[in-house]
């Protein structure tokens, strides 16, 4: 239950539940498509929000909404109601788009050519230039999902934003990865120099991989024998995207987010991470300004290894804490 002087995204320690590993599943094309718009309307170029801005959007939900919404139907809701509030395009306009969409049922037809949009088939029209994805099958697609489809469009005729644009953010986004910050943390384990200079300043040292490092502050977190470190966003879902690519499911959910902080040890037991007798855990809050980046402890056995094979041995979780490096 919320607490009264608590919004609903502030889970931190307020909930309990098992993580939904599972869950994880690769991001469906309308989920980028939201990723995108938001990055591009809030990029330098445009500049007509900010993270905390929406952010805040998305905190003035009742608790019912927010935790019933998926995640980025709230992106939706936050984008679509800044880009009212700053006089971009008009509520009314958006609520003609939608009524049009429905009346031609091109929100259908575009649901439908999404089903091959993943194959080889380009479905692309003079009047969406952009088409959205919808994995769901069903002949009706969300209230929040259509206005996504309608915001896009108006976007897209007043010249707001181009249809390769958002290609290109969706491209952007899916080339980035957890081999990425692979590639990181194997340089940090051969070569001290490179571990200091990530320590001291971790976006100039992944910069020197020709990675970037993104629009905050990235800190790298070094695990040792005798110290764990844990990444959380207790308040949404802060992570350093610029090296490890899009948040994986669990790392926004409600469970992870609440139990990070209040009950570490049984998280990382539910990912199969029991920590040594006498390690100190230490969990770190993500936010809107400072991103984390675990480096893992070196397996032993990997003396003599290049960069190259030591890449293998650092996954995804194991750089946000939540498991230790693969054994070789």
């Amino acid at each position: 239950m919320t607490h009264p002087d608590h919004a609903p995204h502030d889970a931190g320690g307020r909930f309990d539940a098992p993580i939904a590993q599972e869950d994880d599943h690769q991001a469906a094309h309308w989920e980028k498509e939201a990723d995108a718009l938001r990055m591009l309307l809030a990029d330098r170029k445009r500049h007509f929000f900010t993270t905390d801005e929406s952010r805040r959007v998305q905190e003035q939900l009742d608790g019912e909404t927010y935790w019933s919404l998926p995640y980025y139907q709230r992106w939706i809701h936050a984008t679509s109601s800044l880009i009212i509030d700053k006089g971009v395009v008009t509520l009314s306009d958006l609520e003609a788009e939608e009524a049009r969409l429905r009346a031609t049922g091109a929100h259908r037809i575009e649901g439908e050519a999404a089903g091959h949009h993943h194959h080889d088939h380009d479905h692309d029209h003079d009047d969406h230039p952009y088409q959205e994805d919808d994995d769901s099958g069903l002949d009706e697609v969300p209230p929040l999902r259509l206005r996504g489809m309608a915001l896009r469009n108006l976007l897209l005729a007043r010249g707001i934003v181009t249809a390769e644009e958002i290609r290109a953010e969706i491209e952007r986004m899916d080339a980035r990865g957890p081999h990425n910050g692979a590639r990181v943390v194997a340089k940090a384990w051969a070569d001290a120099a490179y571990a200091a200079r990530l320590a001291a300043d971790a976006g100039s040292a992944v910069e020197e991989l020709g990675l970037a490092r993104g629009e905050t502050v990235l800190t790298a977190l070094f695990n040792t024998d005798r110290l764990h470190n844990l990444v959380v966003c207790t308040l949404c879902s802060c992570y350093p995207r610029s090296v490890l690519g899009r948040p994986p499911a669990w790392y926004k959910s409600r469970a992870y987010r609440a139990r990070a902080v209040r009950d570490p040890r049984g998280v990382l037991a539910e990912f199969g991470t029991v920590l040594p007798e006498g390690t100190e855990l230490r969990v770190h809050d993500s936010n809107a300004e400072l991103r984390y980046l675990v480096v893992p402890a070196r397996p032993a056995g990997t003396d003599g290894w290049d960069e190259a094979r030591l890449a293998t041995l650092v996954t995804r979780d194991s750089m946000i804490g939540v498991t230790p490096a693969r054994s070789p």
